[in-house]
């Protein structure tokens, strides 16, 4: 017989320390984002790779690394490659660490990109009996995911994606459209590689994937926080091959050169076309060539970000203003 639901959730909601631990959360931030860097460690000089790299294929985990052409081809092999995501305030604490495995190279019309898999991850977000603690959690949910016949998640893949969101990511609306059909859905497992390229992936299962690799060119548009609700809704669309536009509870205006309908509200609109795809798991991994962008104005973007580190952010805004009062009353 099974626990109360509310039972269940209370006793995870202990376990985990934090209601907000095993969420993605809202952020408000101006792009790019200056929060949080990732560094590429293990060859050579440590290098900032926070605009620069993006999310592969999230199971298994991969990750995209841009590289300029003509890096020694040694190096492809280093051992001891590693992400780190670094706050960049305070003290620069290390948050989260991915180690990394070169997988292959895939060359575009501008930069180079490594594919590398993830072999190990660690969260140092939290205490060290936090993280026992929720890795035992999630094994128990792997274990009943067995028993239940449902599809399960790695433990590799679970605390990578927990690391990759403590790294504030951005959500835009990916706008397709074509012989008189098309779609509008919304994207955050990408990033801008180089000066005129742009890797994403999308799940393989969803028929807006296949929708892309039909499509050779698209826009993308970055979206003011406030319309963050907006976009999540538009989250069925990935289920869908085309959507009717007439019924978008939003207004749409041709994007400048290739005319595809963007909303009226986005912030940046970038046109692209897709140069190759890639099949990597569960999901399918796109480069696509920038042909050109627009920017309409400038404001907080809609970003998500993981539980863990909203509760960091949150415990050090607190400690801030108790600093400031601790001060003021002093005076």
């Amino acid at each position: 017989m099974k626990p109360p639901r509310n039972f269940r959730k209370a006793l995870r909601s202990r376990l985990l320390g934090h209601p907000g631990y095993s969420t993605a959360l809202d952020l408000p931030l101006h792009s790019p984002q200056t929060e949080v860097a990732v560094w590429l460690h293990g060859m050579g000089e440590p290098r900032d790779v926070t605009h620069c790299h993006s999310v592969a294929c999230p199971m298994p985990a991969f990750f995209c690394i841009s590289f300029e052409k003509g890096v020694p081809e040694q190096s492809l092999d280093s051992p001891g490659v590693s992400l780190h995501f670094v706050e960049r305030a305070g003290q620069r604490q290390v948050l989260g660490k991915i180690d990394l495995q070169y997988h292959s190279t895939v060359a575009t019309s501008g930069p180079e990109l490594r594919l590398y898999r993830a072999t190990d991850c660690i969260s140092t977000c939290l205490p060290r009996h936090r993280r026992w603690i929720r890795s035992l959690y999630f094994a128990h949910e792997r274990w009943q995911a067995r028993r239940s016949g449902r599809p399960q998640i790695l433990s590799l893949d679970n605390r990578c994606n927990e690391v990759v969101f403590l790294c504030p990511r951005p959500v835009v609306l990916v706008s397709l459209f074509q012989a008189g059909a098309g779609n509008i859905f919304p994207l955050n497992l990408m990033g801008r590689v180089g000066e005129h390229h742009f890797v994403f992936a999308l799940n393989a299962s969803k028929k807006a994937g296949a929708a892309v690799s039909n499509h050779s060119q698209f826009a993308i548009s970055t979206v003011p926080f406030e319309q963050a609700q907006v976009v999540r809704d538009m989250g069925a669309h990935h289920h869908q091959t085309s959507i009717d536009f007439a019924h978008l509870p939003f207004s749409l205006h041709p994007s400048p050169s290739l005319g595809i309908p963007v909303p009226d509200f986005a912030l940046t609109v970038r046109e692209l076309q897709i140069e190759s795809a890639l099949p990597l798991g569960s999901h399918n991994f796109f480069i696509a060539r920038i042909l050109g962008t627009q920017t309409q104005t400038s404001a907080p973007e809609f970003h998500r970000i993981h539980g863990i580190y909203a509760a960091r952010r949150e415990r050090l805004s607190k400690a801030y203003r108790d600093s400031q009062r601790a001060g003021a009353d002093g005076q």
